[in-house]
């Protein structure tokens, strides 16, 4: 036990407290011999880039009727865990996140006419328009 003790006061006075190194430095050492487990892996939170502004570049097909789906191709529409919403209008709708360029929507109910089409990340939104003909 006096090699456990002597390595985490090394670490400390390192400065390795916390995170991976920590875990390395004093873990397997710190638990040889105790009835303790090791602390257990936590998954980090995403990293999200709020000046990575998304944009759309091309809604296909560009002319829809109501249960349709759509195929969305842009830029910085950022990770899965980051990319928030595709809605037409005021209407949100099912999606799939595919990846960071390409989104697939179904379009929702809705009238006929020119139709704004609003994706949303932690970065900002981008709109495109689509023409919704009658179902």
């Amino acid at each position: 036990m006096e090699d456990c003790w002597t390595m985490k006061r090394l670490a400390m006075r390192v400065g390795i407290t916390t995170g991976l190194m920590a875990t390395l430095l004093a873990g397997p050492l710190a638990y040889a011999g105790s009835a303790t487990a090791p602390p257990a892996i936590v998954a980090k939170a995403p990293v999200c880039d709020p000046s990575s502004h998304p944009k759309i570049v091309k809604v296909t097909p560009d002319t829809v009727k109501p249960g349709d789906k759509v195929t969305i191709k842009g830029k910085h529409f950022g990770t899965k865990e980051c990319f928030h919403n595709v809605s037409f209008g005021p209407s949100g709708t099912t999606f799939t996140y595919v990846n960071e360029t390409t989104l697939e929507a179904t379009v929702p109910s809705l009238k006929a006419g020119l139709t704004p089409i609003n994706v949303l990340t932690e970065g900002g939104s981008s709109q495109s328009v689509v023409l919704v003909n009658a179902k």
